[in-house]
């Protein structure tokens, strides 16, 4: 049950949607991981958290600010109520929260990173720093929100579920960067996208489907657990702004010290988009609410391609559109809105090339997904099976953006061309 559906809203023409004001996407545990290790690889495991941890802080201190405002939540007691409940309802786990302000502290039971890491990998590998950088986000939110004003906190991990503890231990302790901040007032990126949607091939039917996902998305929320069980993954209702300033920050990191590894680091942005697509698409479209809304999948490339449209739509990740598509050999789709041009433009304004990094890679999934999968035969969805498909001796496809948003098009082209 989604107890905060009231406060969610999509922003037609642009598919993008909000929880209380805050721009938010669905995601599945598979990227989620991905994402964090990404920007632990790229920026080292101890900045990696300390940067993905004071991302959450500022996003979810804005999240709970907006709705303690929407509420009439005022007290510490109450905020820290309301803290946990949309943590819960997201599917990020269950915190539960001890002291205000400096002596702030939580116990986390099923919080979604490490719960999620230590299924997917707890059985190979042993974990040596903690995972719930958002977790930590979160309950340095809560101590500024309950806290003296003007005052910033970090919050540490001190024990992860995901290195084998028997729950997650969280403190706060002072800030002493506080002009490290990076919230973005959520109306303010509206403006900067044009007000027309683009239309493509089979518009009404991927509106359709659109309208049904977002229909079956509102009454989803957190189980007994604080997790959200569905499609055969573990999903949260995510705020976009984690995804997009932890990936844009760090790729800007890289650009600033070291230009030569730059596209490296892209690469491993675009390659989230990929692990999206294949694990949170594809089992949507094998699941039995897929099903119920549209039929089993035969199989069809274009129907694919189709479905996969109004999934993104439908998990809020912007107005994609189908341009043109030629089997096999050529797949263009074009979006007058995604959650990551919004948020550049936002940030940093126009630039001189694409920096639309998960659309880029779930365009090249689209192709893939809907030409190498045998969708009637229902595969499971394993990761050797992903390796099969995305890693090896290439993927025969190329992508390029000739047009972009944050180029300062009124666009965004993206294009999957066949290679050999």
């Amino acid at each position: 049950m989604n107890r905060f559906a009231d406060h969610c809203h999509r922003v037609s023409p642009h598919d993008l949607t909000f929880l209380a004001g805050v721009p938010c996407v669905y995601h599945c545990h598979h990227f989620n991981l991905f994402h964090d290790q990404t920007i632990d690889d790229v920026l080292g495991e101890s900045a990696g958290f300390d940067l993905r941890m004071r991302v959450a802080r500022d996003q979810f201190g804005l999240l709970v600010a907006n709705l303690a405002a929407k509420t009439g939540a005022t007290l510490p007691a109450e905020i820290a109520a309301l803290a946990r409940s949309v943590f819960a309802t997201m599917g990020q786990g269950n915190l539960a929260f001890e002291g205000i302000g400096a002596s702030t502290r939580a116990t986390g039971e099923h919080l979604h990173y490490g719960f999620a890491w230590r299924e997917k990998y707890g059985a190979r590998v042993r974990r040596v720093d903690p995972s719930d950088a958002v977790a930590s986000g979160m309950t340095a939110a809560v101590a500024r929100l309950t806290g003296p004003d003007n005052v910033d906190y970090l919050g540490r991990e001190l024990q992860c579920v995901s290195m084998r503890a028997p729950s997650c231990q969280i403190v706060v302790e002072r800030d002493a960067r506080p002009d490290m901040r990076s919230v973005i007032a959520a109306p303010q990126i509206l403006p900067r996208l044009p007000s027309q949607a683009v239309t493509g091939l089979d518009e009404d039917v991927i509106s359709n489907i659109t309208a049904g996902l977002d229909t079956f998305l509102r009454g989803v929320g957190g189980d007994e657990r604080g997790l959200i069980d569905a499609f055969g993954v573990l999903v949260t209702h995510h705020l976009s702004g984690y995804y997009n300033e932890t990936a844009f920050q760090a790729v800007r990191h890289v650009e600033a010290i070291s230009p030569s590894v730059a596209g490296a680091c892209e690469e491993l942005l675009r390659e989230a988009g990929h692990v999206c697509v294949f694990n949170t698409f594809g089992n949507i479209l094998l699941s039995p609410e897929w099903e119920g809304l549209v039929g089993r999948p035969t199989g069809d490339p274009h129907e694919i391609v189709r479905g996969c449209t109004a999934i993104a739509r439908g998990l809020g990740f912007g107005h994609w559109a189908i341009a043109e598509h030629a089997p096999g050999k050529r797949l263009v789709l074009r979006t007058s809105s995604n959650y990551e041009a919004a948020h550049w433009l936002e940030r940093f304004g126009p630039d001189t090339r694409s920096r639309e990094y998960f659309m880029q890679g779930a365009a090249l999934a689209f192709m893939v997904l809907s030409q190498r999968v045998r969708w009637s035969e229902r595969p499971q969805l394993t990761q050797a099976f992903y390796d099969q498909l995305f890693r090896g001796d290439g993927l025969g496809y190329r992508v390029s953006t000739p047009r972009s948003l944050t180029m300062g098009d009124e666009l965004t082209e993206v294009v999957v061309e066949q290679t050999r």
